[in-house]
């Protein structure tokens, strides 16, 4: 999967979990926490859309890695590859 792919799939569960949030917006490499009202609870609603919209496991002790969407990006690629 191509990383543009990853990353629309991303921000579309990142918008689904927090609606008032402009993708246009985002800075890739920029914490969730620090960009926007992102809360613990909505890190773990995006982490188990992120599982789901992958089919990859997310254990709680990864969850630290999907803090903004570089990072996210960056461990789903790593997920997908080792999958494969």
């Amino acid at each position: 999967m191509q990383t543009a792919e990853i990353q629309a799939k991303l921000l579309d569960r990142l918008t689904r979990i927090a609606p008032d949030i402009d993708p246009r917006r985002i800075v890739a490499d920029q914490d969730f926490r620090d960009q926007f009202d992102f809360d613990s609870m909505d890190a773990l609603h995006f982490a188990v859309a992120v599982s789901e919209a992958f089919g990859i496991p997310i254990p709680d002790s990864d969850t630290g890695q999907l803090t903004s969407l570089q990072k996210a990006v960056d461990f789903v690629q790593a997920r997908l590859a080792s999958k494969a």
